[in-house]
């Protein structure tokens, strides 16, 4: 991606997560963007098509990010790795609040976003039912899933807005996450305080 993409991408993200719907201008997209409109033209072939680009892309390489980072850790865990993987999204929103905005806009009716937060935590959730880890049935699983991706959701608007700090509106989020699978109390504590590893780089 040149330079010139990534300011149109970047001013796409900040703009959209402004707005309750994909809904701008090339007017205003060259404008945030800094560039000639006759360069947007050449980059863009419309709106919706961009928003399209930008959540796959933005699926795909947040998905590779923390995938990578919580495998790094080499816990085999599935209730530390959940929480890992759930306060990762949080600090994020820390680092990052114009995507952290972005994902507490879209992420819970976007079907690529929804698998984003949704979708690591499924292999967790399958290895914990099998290992006996969590005290849950394989009928909930969806329900948990979705209760999970709510909850990060949540936990990074509580960030954005300035109600909690991202480490405890994160390792809140994952304790409470971990006491409804059935993790006793002062073990989701503890699982939901560890240290997290360095953010990924790039």
């Amino acid at each position: 991606m040149s330079a010139t993409e990534k300011r149109i991408t970047a001013a796409a993200i900040r703009l959209f997560a402004e707005r309750d719907k994909p809904d701008l201008t090339m007017s205003e997209l060259a404008s945030e963007a800094q560039v000639a409109r006759g360069t947007l033209y050449q980059k863009v072939d419309s709106i919706e098509q961009l928003f399209t680009t930008v959540i796959e892309n933005m699926a795909r390489e947040l998905h590779s990010k923390v995938g990578a980072v919580v495998a790094g850790t080499a816990n085999t865990d599935p209730a530390a790795r959940l929480a890992t993987g759930l306060r990762l999204f949080v600090r994020l929103s820390h680092e990052d609040p114009a995507i952290g905005r972005f994902l507490v806009r879209y992420a819970l009716t976007d079907e690529h976003l929804r698998t984003l937060l949704s979708g690591p935590p499924m292999k967790d959730l399958a290895e914990g039912i099998a290992s006996g880890r969590y005290n849950i049935t394989e009928t909930k699983v969806l329900s948990v899933a979705g209760f999970i991706s709510g909850t990060t959701v949540s936990a990074m608007w509580m960030v954005l807005d300035g109600h909690q700090g991202w480490r405890e509106a994160g390792s809140t989020a994952a304790e409470l996450v971990l006491r409804a699978l059935g993790i006793a109390p002062d073990e989701a504590q503890r699982l939901a305080a560890m240290d997290l590893p360095a953010p990924p780089e790039g």
